[in-house]
């Protein structure tokens, strides 16, 4: 139970809870990540390059639902350090999709080396039932707002 109010946090409001648990996943996942050439946010992107096979900036940025002046700061680095590249559509010669190179999918797979550890860390108490079903319930909470 919570030692404030003994309650376990079900006195708290959920999007409290969230943003505690994204507090120490984020903290846990930055010391873990602390030696990869890439930062949590452009990991992210990454990611989700790798999901979609390629994207736009714009696509991105409303997937990460963050400015596209934000996400410009994000990937300049990513494209200049030759993580993920540009390149113009065939078929739509405005569109400019990014997609990961070789050395973006390299570092992917570091980050995805160390995430079991993470996890591990993260959900130490619960269950391996439990941490399917939380997965589970996150997903389907994240995806509705995909």
């Amino acid at each position: 139970t919570d030692k404030k109010s003994g309650t376990g946090g079900a006195d708290f409001s959920f999007p409290h809870l969230v943003k505690w648990a994204e507090m120490a996943t984020r903290a846990e996942s930055e010391r873990a990540l602390a030696n990869l050439p890439i930062s949590g946010s452009q990991l992210f992107v990454i990611v989700l390059l790798d999901e979609r096979g390629e994207a736009t900036s714009a696509e991105l940025a409303r997937m990460m639902r963050i400015t596209p002046q934000a996400l410009t700061t994000l990937l300049r680095p990513l494209r200049d350090d030759g993580f993920i590249t540009r390149t113009t559509d065939a078929a739509h010669r405005r569109r400019l999709p990014l997609s990961l190179t070789d050395k973006g999918a390299a570092v992917l797979r570091q980050a995805r080396d160390l995430s079991p550890a993470v996890e591990d860390k993260l959900l130490a108490r619960f269950s391996s039932d439990e941490r399917r079903q939380f997965k589970e319930m996150l997903a389907r909470l994240a995806r509705d707002f995909d």
